[in-house]
């Protein structure tokens, strides 16, 4: 079974309402899914507001970090902090949500990562060391491999990073969470 990362982009008014009522996460994010709660008081997210990280996101963590489950904010975002969606479990426990104003400062955390930087902190060894989801590092063998699993996260950080910044100028929230 895979976990995978995910980002959604919601008004500021919806994170409002899911914190006062947790229970409609669930049908906010799985629409096709019978659902307890029906969320009738929240507008489905669009498409092009969700992202999947697939299994980059806890590379692209340490990455940030340079640790497995630790990190300040905004760079430890991933993972850590934002304020839990209530106690619903969306897979791999709650949806964890930033207003917009925190959204702001993750999008400039973001634009100040230079590429050949993160590139460097790419450290296989101590990856498969910290058991960086997915378990893969100590299987690397060559330069090439490294380059090729470098250019997956490469492509999640860019694909994030952009998805990120549009929800910082749209002034949104976001929910980071793991299925």
């Amino acid at each position: 079974m895979s976990m995978i990362g995910n980002l959604a982009r919601i008004q500021n008014d919806t994170l409002l309402k899911l914190r006062q009522s947790p229970e409609q996460i669930t049908s906010l994010l799985y629409p096709d899914m019978p659902a307890a709660v029906p969320a009738a008081s929240l507008t489905p997210i669009p498409e092009a507001d969700t992202m999947d990280l697939d299994k980059a996101w806890h590379g692209l963590h340490f990455l940030f970090t340079g640790s497995d489950w630790e990190g300040d904010f905004p760079g430890g975002f991933i993972v850590t902090g934002g304020e839990p969606v209530g106690d619903v479990d969306v897979g791999y426990g709650p949806a964890r949500s930033f207003t917009p104003d925190e959204v702001g400062k993750i999008a400039k955390f973001l634009e100040s990562q230079k590429e050949t930087d993160l590139r460097q902190r790419l450290d296989p060894e101590k990856m498969a060391e910290l058991e960086i989801y997915p378990d893969i590092w100590d299987r690397i063998s060559n330069p090439d491999e490294e380059n090729e699993e470098w250019d997956y996260l490469l492509d999640g950080f860019r694909r994030m990073k952009q998805f990120i910044q549009e929800a910082a100028t749209k002034r949104m929230a976001l929910l980071v969470y793991l299925n």
